[in-house]
């Protein structure tokens, strides 16, 4: 074989080398150069739909699978799962699949895979669907059978671009939480076992209590990572939660945070008037997440079950302060699908870093 022939195969055994050869031998076609440059500029393209048969089962399906977090083999879980979504973020691209499948008249099927940060191993004898240990199945398609479908597309977060005007992902508008409320509202719903959980741990907490909610998001926060929202001091929420309650409209504070820090500042200016969980998992220095501790049985399911309490909670009060964060859009929209309407909404806003 000669040294030409040979360094063909390489190139053709190389999927990176064979494009960027196809690439140089086609520079003078401009439509191509066009195509690519419009694609770059746009890189969450929605375009990039790839059908596969994977098998026979239900073949009049066209299904959508969505995994946010990917699977792994076992001995990469923790290499990905420290660099993954928080679950808010997670919820918030999953709907937006969702609506894109929608869009297309697909059938979704959701499955978050073992790199999700609430991903527990001690979980894997109930299901191996992370999204399953807190939500019912969006549709009839069981997530072990995508393997076996006649058509499947994968999902990715590109798609959900298609679905949004936003350039950035903490800049949420009332069309989107109303869209998000009304999409939650369709296709997800809590699980039984999570479904009772939730409810009876928002009336034990709220009852018949006019309460004002204030989401504080801090910990790891405090970094300052590049495109997102730069931090509210934790005094900026305790000063407007303070003129807020001060007009006697409202019989308790509610406070969900991550912050031991924040919440201790909370108790000493409301005292018994303050609500909040107290088996929640939170930290005190001022830059660590809180996912890093795992010293607790099924901490990790724990962690998602303790933010969707969190967000579920907020939803069900009266009227919210917050900043730009996931949990915060989480609320909103399941407010909007829970068709209550915050009295009061404040969002602390210092722009993006």
């Amino acid at each position: 074989m000669s040294l030409k022939s040979k360094i063909r195969r390489i190139i053709r055994n190389n999927d990176k080398l064979y494009v960027i050869g196809r690439c140089i031998c086609n520079l003078h076609d401009t439509d191509l150069i066009r195509l690519l440059r419009g694609y770059y500029d746009q890189p969450h393209d929605y375009t990039s739909i790839l059908a596969m048969h994977n098998g026979m089962k239900y073949p009049e399906e066209m299904v959508y699978h969505i995994n946010v977090y990917k699977t792994v083999e076992k001995n990469a879980i923790e290499e990905f799962r420290g660099k993954n979504f928080g679950f808010a973020a997670a919820m918030y691209w999953t709907l937006k699949e969702i609506i894109f499948s929608d869009f297309l008249n697909m059938t979704p099927v959701v499955e978050w895979g073992n790199t999700a940060t609430y991903y527990d191993a001690g979980m894997d004898q109930i299901t191996m669907n992370t999204f399953e240990y807190y939500f019912d199945p969006v549709s009839r398609i069981n997530f072990k059978d995508v393997k076996y479908c006649r058509n499947v597309i994968e999902g990715n977060i590109g798609h959900g671009y298609f679905c949004t005007k936003r350039l950035n992902g903490y800049d949420m508008q009332q069309d989107e939480v109303e869209e998000l409320g009304n999409v939650y509202k369709k296709h997800i719903h809590l699980n039984n076992k999570t479904s009772k959980y939730i409810e009876s741990q928002i009336e034990y907490m709220l009852g018949n209590k006019k309460t004002l909610a204030v989401h504080v998001r801090g910990t790891d926060f405090n970094q300052g990572y590049k495109d997102h929202p730069t931090v509210v001091p934790p005094m900026e929420y305790l000063i407007k939660t303070r003129d807020l309650y001060s007009n006697g409209e409202y019989d308790r504070v509610f406070l969900a945070t991550d912050d031991a820090n924040v919440l201790e500042l909370f108790i000493q200016e409301f005292k018994d008037k303050l609500l909040y969980y107290t088996d929640v998992m939170r930290a005190t220095g001022c830059t660590i997440p809180v996912a890093i501790f795992n010293n607790r049985p099924f901490h990790y399911y724990r962690l998602g079950l303790e933010v969707l309490r969190d967000i579920y909670t907020l939803a069900n009060c009266e009227s919210l302060i917050c900043s730009r964060s996931g949990v915060a859009f989480a609320a909103r929209y399941i407010n909007f699908a829970l068709c209550r309407n915050f009295k009061e909404l404040v969002i602390l806003d210092k722009g993006l870093n």
